[in-house]
């Protein structure tokens, strides 16, 4: 190629170079090439949009146009536009041309469709390459309609009671939205027992009858709640059995159309106050205080003569169950033993026993002989210190009283008076039976009078009841003796526990069976049902966690 054909073709390509880079450069301003006096000019309309309020419950989505049209002599060139707020329920359409000739003019879709209730405001920013206005804006706003819920606290944490105090908070329910919230449902989840839900506000209030009745602050559910209404309360229980934390989570379901579900949570994570063991022995077999009352009117003669033949049955079973036992008679009103001995005795011998036996059963009587129930009253007022009957009774012993009556029990009281008596001598109710030989209940027998009162005293306290019509009061008295010697069947603690903490071990093996709980104000004791009572010489050890002090 010649030297001049060669210096053409490089001129030619750095013009052409300098004449793309100079167009690149415009557009990149926001429009090509304008000639002089040839300026495009940006017209937005509407300015403001103002959309109709929308139900968001009922779904809803209203849209509007905005046109841009170009009112000058060059072309408008469109290089964005945009949304001040991303997060607003505002969407944009496809914008119809970026390119808008001179008296023409194209349209952008906006769309309002609210998630959740309130006003919000967004803004269209509209890019052009108008000289004198680059970027033109419309404001957009409108209103939703739509109930929002709102749970009070979100988190709440009971800190570190101690175990066994109970602590409780609250939780409120609150409408913020500007429609009506329906709360429908509840689901509480926790994998502690020691946390509990009460949505309802239950509790107990006594009736103008008497009668005790649950109460509810809340309704059941659906509940209705309005913008301007009170919150609901719910509550949430704490009750620590454990030092291992504990966590629930509270989730309430509601037409909010945002958040159908919102969840609360609680956590606590409790300490013990400290821990307590009380050991018993079971005694092969506990002390018992035996008491008679015999009837001793004209028609009463061969009854007594039947008590008296067979009493030796009666100390020879005390005898082979090796009971400790104290057994006295009482006759008479002033409540009084006849003979020289205030009780008989294991370390008595045979006759020693007899011989005391019917010196008792042969004393005087009076106006109470048909009152067995008084007679023993009277006779245990005297067995205190200085008493004529002083050394019969023991705080420790079992109280078994047997009344013997052909009659009815004629006390000045009623049967349950004397029982609540008897009973109120004793830390445990169970440590006091009454037993009754008397008429058979309720037609009576052999023309004996039914024994009422000494029936429903004997079947109140778990004693036997025997009838008077027996010939034989050999297996009558036997019984008798094998009901009123038993092993302990309660144990006092010797500090006030969490119920719900107490282990019970029997010779070293858990025993979670058989056993109950009193109460702290019932006696504080460990109680065994008849089929799990301790047998003799076992070990019993008992341990709980003490019971705090929870106003502190």
């Amino acid at each position: 190629m010649h030297r001049s054909a060669l210096l053409t073709s490089l001129a030619l390509i750095s013009a052409t170079a300098c004449q793309s880079d100079f167009k690149l450069s415009n557009e990149n301003d926001g429009g090509g090439e304008v000639p002089p006096g040839a300026e495009p000019e940006i017209e937005v309309s509407p300015a403001s949009i103002v959309f109709d309020d929308i139900n968001v419950t009922e779904g809803g989505l209203i849209t509007q146009q905005i046109t841009i049209s170009n009112v000058g002599e060059g072309n408008l060139n469109i290089s964005d536009v945009v949304l001040s707020d991303a997060d607003a329920p505002y969407t944009l359409g496809a914008l119809g041309s970026y390119l808008v000739e001179p008296g023409g003019y194209t349209q952008i879709a906006v769309s309002f469709s609210p998630e959740t209730a309130g006003p919000t405001e967004a803004t269209v920013f509209i890019d052009s390459n108008d000289t004198d206005e680059p970027t033109s804006e419309v404001s957009l706003s409108g209103l939703g309609i739509a109930p929002v819920i709102e749970v009070t606290p979100e988190t709440y944490d009971f800190g570190e009671p101690w175990v066994g105090c109970e602590a409780q908070t609250e939780i409120s329910i609150s409408n913020v939205g500007n429609a009506t919230l329906v709360i429908e449902d509840f689901n509480y989840s926790t994998g502690s027992v020691d946390l509990s839900f009460d949505p309802y506000g239950e509790s107990e209030v006594i009736g103008e009858d008497g009668e005790t009745y649950l109460e509810y602050e809340n309704g059941g559910l659906p509940w209705t709640l309005a913008p301007e209404d009170d919150p609901y309360k719910v509550w949430v229980s704490y009750y620590p059995l454990d030092e291992v934390q504990d966590i629930a989570y509270l989730q309430v379901s509601s037409n909010d159309p945002l958040f159908p579900v919102v969840q609360a949570t609680q956590e606590g994570s409790a300490v013990v106050y400290g821990y307590n063991t009380d050991v018993y022995e079971q005694p092969l077999n506990g002390p018992v205080d035996i008491l008679f009352a015999v009837d001793k009117s004209c028609s009463m003669d061969d009854d007594i003569e039947n008590v008296r033949e067979n009493f030796q049955i009666f100390a020879e079973t005390l005898s082979s169950l090796e009971s400790d036992y104290h057994v006295a008679v009482v006759t008479d009103d002033t409540g009084c033993f006849a003979g020289s001995v205030n009780y008989i005795d294991k370390e008595m011998s045979t006759s020693a026993q007899q011989a005391a036996f019917d010196d008792m059963i042969s004393g005087t009587y009076g106006v109470y002989t048909e009152a067995p129930f008084q007679l023993m009253q009277n006779a245990l007022a005297q067995a205190g210190d200085g008493g004529c009957n002083e050394g019969f009774y023991r705080e420790e012993a079992t109280l078994s009283l047997v009344s013997v009556s052909d009659e009815r029990e004629q006390s000045p009281n009623s049967w349950q008076y004397y029982v609540d008596v008897f009973r109120s001598l004793k830390a445990d109710d169970d440590d006091v039976v009454m037993h009754a030989i008397a008429g058979d209940v309720p037609g009576g027998c052999d023309g004996n009078e039914a024994g009422t009162g000494h029936y429903e005293a004997s079947l109140e306290t778990g004693g036997v009841f025997l009838s008077i019509c027996d010939d034989d009061f050999g297996a009558n008295l036997q019984a008798i003796a094998e009901g009123s010697v038993s092993e302990n069947r309660s144990f006092a603690l010797t500090l006030e526990p969490v119920p719900e903490t107490i282990e019970v071990e029997v010779n070293s093996v858990l025993t979670t069976e058989g056993w109950e709980y009193s109460g702290y104000d019932e006696g504080n004791r460990v109680q065994f049902n008849n089929n799990s009572i301790p047998e003799p010489g076992s070990t019993i050890e008992i341990t709980y966690v003490i019971k705090p002090d929870c106003t502190l």
